[in-house]
């Protein structure tokens, strides 16, 4: 019989998370210790080297928000590339629009196969017939294909260990030449309230390679300091509001939650200026 037990993941030295959850997985793969975890109140719990990544109960919060700006952006998405991503979400958010070819690229062939034993609603995204699901380095493939995008999803975990490359300006230039013409490049950059450093050295990178940078925010319970930022660069200036209407049924984007996302909060306008 396989008791509970209590997950901690400490934010800060001082502060964290704690869940209470029935192990439902636990092994270690060639890049990171992988933990499922069942929690009475958040569902199923995606932990990897300790961070929680996804939960069942509050994923929506950070996929719609992390996909479906740049989907309703950009005029005609037709081809997009996801990096990272393992857990399927994102891929799920973006087959929700009318695209012809999705590449999703994770290093961790474990983390996949765990989406698929554990978080279906999200994995199933996987055997759309235009998806291809990619177990490989996304910073290498962003480096050597030759294929072009409409628009670049960095879905990664925390700027630790091998994910630190997914934060450099190297990288975001690798994708920047993956973008056809008017394309979009948007990435998840962490906690304004605790990473606030991060963000500014981001948001530098992104003015210095696209026309035009933005900065917009959701809300994840379960993500360290809760606010959430992400970072769009674009080839083309990026409208205030879309000129077209969301997909049906999601839980948290709509066009209203789209313009208040992009009304940055005083603190981290004055931050970030």
């Amino acid at each position: 019989m396989v008791k509970d037990i209590w997950f901690k993941e400490l934010h800060t030295e001082d502060s964290g998370i704690l869940f209470r959850g029935r192990v439902l997985f636990h092994q270690k793969s060639d890049y990171q210790e992988i933990l499922v975890i069942e929690n009475s109140t958040y569902g199923r719990i995606l932990v990897l080297d300790g961070c929680v990544m996804t939960t069942e109960k509050d994923e929506a919060f950070y996929h719609e928000m992390l996909v479906h700006p740049a989907l309703m952006t950009h005029e005609d998405p037709k081809r997009v590339l996801i990096i990272g991503g393992g857990d399927g979400g994102a891929l799920r958010e973006t087959l929700k629009h009318p695209v012809e070819r999705v590449v999703l690229v994770e290093l961790d062939q474990m983390v996949l196969d765990v989406a698929k034993e554990f978080f279906s609603n999200l994995s199933k995204s996987f055997e759309d017939p235009r998806a291809l699901v990619l177990a490989q380095d996304g910073v290498e493939f962003v480096k050597e294909t030759k294929e072009t995008f409409d628009i670049i999803i960095v879905d990664s975990p925390d700027p630790i260990g091998f994910a630190k490359e997914l934060f450099s300006q190297t990288f975001y230039k690798n994708a920047y030449k993956r973008l056809d013409q008017g394309g979009i490049l948007v990435a998840q950059t962490e906690s304004p309230l605790l990473h606030m450093n991060l963000l500014k050295r981001i948001k530098r990178h992104f003015e210095e390679i696209f026309f035009d940078t933005r900065i917009y925010l959701t809300v994840v319970p379960t993500y360290p300091g809760a606010l959430w930022s992400f970072t769009m660069g674009a080839l083309k200036r990026i409208p205030e509001i879309p000129r077209k209407d969301p997909p049906p049924n999601l839980r948290v984007y709509s066009i209203e939650t789209h313009r208040a996302a992009f009304a940055l909060p005083p603190f981290v306008n004055d931050a970030i200026s």
